[in-house]
Parts: structure tokens; C-alpha cells; sequence
């Protein structure tokens, strides 16, 4: 959820930064999702992502 609420002020909506979570492949993470990231017990990494693309890192 956490994940979620990041990145739902970037979406514009809680339905859109689902959407997101679900379906944006990151490339840092072979075109993997968050959602696969969390799934296989990498959320903190996915977190470490936002955080590095909000200073305006790249992907």
C-alpha cells in the first residue's frame, strides 16, 4: 500500500497508481513491475526506485 500511495500523486489517482503497480515494467529491474518486486519480497527495493526517480534520477 505504501508503494501505492507513492505514487499516486505522479498518476493522478489511487485506481491509476494501481494500475502502476500492476502493469509498468521498470527497466532497472529487467522490465519487472513493483508488483512482481513485492511479490517475490523486494519491496524495499521497489521503494528505493521511487525514491531515486522523485530527486529526478532516470530509470
Amino acid at each position: 500500500m505504501e508503494i501505492i500511495n507513492r505514487v499516486t500523486g505522479w498518476t493522478g489517482s489511487p485506481g491509476r497508481a494501481f494500475a502502476w503497480f500492476r502493469s509498468q515494467l521498470l527497466p532497472s529491474f529487467s522490465d519487472r513491475t513493483a508488483e512482481d518486486l513485492v511479490k517475490d519480497g523486494r519491496a524495499q527495493a521497489a521503494k528505493h526506485y521511487l525514491s531515486r526517480i522523485a530527486e529526478g534520477g532516470y530509470a
